[in-house]
């Protein structure tokens, strides 16, 4: 038996297989990629998250008073 492993498109995971018929089924799935043995070994790194280059600010305005409640 051997074992194929495959990485998800999506979310990058890796599963691996040693039916016949799953590895089959993979290898003309378009989710996922084969991964050959020495790939499957390195971890997915992904690019840290950068700061907002801009500052957020809210709004303040004054609360509505509805007719009625005028006095």
């Amino acid at each position: 038996m051997n074992k194929v492993t495959f990485r998800c498109v999506r979310s990058g995971n890796t599963v691996s297989f040693s039916n016949e018929n799953d590895i089959a089924a993979l290898r003309i799935h378009q989710s996922y990629i084969e991964v050959k043995d020495d790939q499957a070994n390195q971890t997915v790194q992904s690019e840290p998250q950068k700061a907002p280059s801009k500052e957020v600010l809210k709004i303040k305005r004054k609360p509505e008073v509805p007719a009625f409640l005028e006095g």
